[in-house]
């Protein structure tokens, strides 16, 4: 046996010892080496092939195979529960997100280590809605102002997908380091360019096996320029606010009330060096400026029927009282149509962090990635009527018949999984809905809109586990008369 069999031999002896071998493949043969055709078609055909395996296995777990690994799929509501019980220590979501973005490839490992700005998403964020959304509005007021018509019956095309980014990433940053910084054109560019680089690294990184991915991931720099670009613009502005501090006592009604402030405030307890601060600060920015609004105003867009309804719903809730959260709240079509948009997007990863035996026998060895078949399970009939359909007032028709609270937006359930479930949900999942829908309701009230063309709406481009809409989409905003 001459030297270059002895590692393609070994290689595949290990892959035969491989405790999910017995687990059924889709999308491919799971031999060694011809795995990696069933890896290339999940990085372009991911929501097919798990849709395949999930009608072919009706409950029962299967794999698909990645470059790097394989991904373990679980399907089933009872699965759902068991899973939703199990401690972070045996499923870890947050593992499985540093396995998907690659972020620790880029941020300071300590992060990662203490991640109290999840603490800081989870409580406070969440109780302080109500007091950050009004500066919001009054910033989506403003580039609404720049980037709009501002005229009645003035328009203006533009791309849809990098419009909503601009608006998303102004209106996040309002309410995540407040003014000016919220308006600095290299900031807001460096924060949404970390974003988009980083995707295309993870990309890439998730090609080669585990131990090379760090030696990879430094010949991939785009991260990690966008990253000192945001640190170098935010670090004068915490200088500046630990100056103030010791200027004036900790509770002063003057103290900043947004995201940087009170991840500087526990930064300070802990005595954490100050570029640390800056880190969590832009992991705060890559979880929260995302494509739902996208998605969101282009099945609005693919459903312009269903505009009035919305209209007058917001225009009446909105002018008995105000832009607030409870006004926010009050708007279920908005909250339904939302719903329904993250219905058909979305899968929820875990990493198995010690072996795990589920009650139907399934072994998930620790280290093995495994996921629930999140699109297939929002387009199974036996959980939704007409499933293979958009259905924009769905869940506010359901929630007016009495079910009002197990149909809300943020709301988790076995068959309804974009957000996680149980203790394993999204943190941040109560501040996009009070972000999408003040963002949405005012373009609803404000402007008519609709795709420059015809052919309704631009497919999505499907890239591994990301459904991205298109970026190819035009949209004519037009000025409207609110008389």
């Amino acid at each position: 046996m001459g030297p270059a069999i002895v590692p393609l031999v070994a290689y595949i002896w290990l892959k035969h010892r491989d405790p999910l071998n017995v687990i059924p493949t889709v999308g491919g043969p799971s031999v060694p080496l011809l795995s990696y055709i069933g890896a290339f078609k999940f990085l372009f055909r991911a929501q097919e092939l798990i849709q395949a395996g999930y009608d072919k296995h009706r409950g029962s777990p299967f794999k698909i195979a990645m470059f790097d690994q394989w991904l373990v799929v679980l399907g089933g509501s009872d699965i759902v529960e068991e899973v939703r019980k199990l401690p972070d220590d045996a499923a870890s979501p947050g593992q499985g997100i540093l396995f998907l973005t690659q972020l620790a490839k880029y941020v300071h490992s300590d992060v990662f280590v203490d991640h109290y700005h999840v603490d800081i998403i989870r409580n406070t964020l969440t109780r302080q809605l109500g007091a950050v959304l009004p500066a919001m509005v009054d910033e989506l007021e403003v580039v609404c102002g720049e980037l709009l018509p501002t005229k009645e019956g003035d328009a203006i095309s533009l791309p849809g997908s990098k419009t909503m980014l601009d608006v998303v990433a102004r209106v996040i940053s309002r309410a995540f380091v407040g003014q000016p910084l919220c308006r600095d054109v290299q900031y807001l560019d460096a924060a949404v360019s970390f974003t988009s680089d980083l995707v295309k690294a993870r990309m890439i990184i998730n090609l080669f096996p585990e131990s090379m991915k760090w030696f990879v991931s430094r010949f991939i720099t785009g991260p990690s320029k966008n990253l000192q670009r945001v640190m170098g613009l935010l670090m004068p502005v915490v200088y500046e606010r630990v100056a103030q501090f010791k200027r004036r006592e900790k509770d002063s009604t003057d103290t900043p009330n947004d995201m940087l402030q009170w991840i500087l405030d526990e930064a300070r307890e802990r005595k954490e060096s100050l570029d640390h601060v800056t880190m969590r600060l832009q992991v705060q920015n890559f979880s929260a400026i995302h494509t739902s609004l996208t998605h969101a105003l282009f099945h609005l867009l693919a459903n312009p029927s269903i505009i009035p309804a919305l209209r007058e719903d917001i225009e009446e809730i909105a002018s008995r009282e105000g832009w607030t959260k409870a006004a926010l709240d009050k708007m279920w079509k908005l909250d339904s149509l939302l719903r329904e948009s993250q219905r058909f997007t979305g899968i929820t990863v875990r990493k198995a962090m010690k072996d795990i035996t589920l009650a139907d026998g399934t072994y998930l060895p620790e280290g093995c990635l495994f996921a629930f078949a999140g699109q297939a399970t929002h387009s199974d009939s036996r959980n939704y009527d007409r499933s293979e359909h958009f259905e924009p007032f769905r869940f506010s028709d359901l929630r007016e018949a009495g079910e009002s609270t197990r149909h809300q937006f943020v709301n988790t359930s076995s068959e309804y999984i974009p957000f996680g479930r149980g203790k394993h949900a999204c943190p941040g999942r109560f501040f996009a809905s009070m972000e999408l829908k003040a963002v949405l309701a005012y373009l609803i009230l404000h402007y008519d809109m609709r795709f420059e063309g015809d052919g309704g709406r631009p497919a999505n481009f499907n890239l591994s586990f990301s459904v991205i809409p298109s970026q190819d989409a035009v949209i004519q905003f037009k000025r409207r008369s609110r008389n």
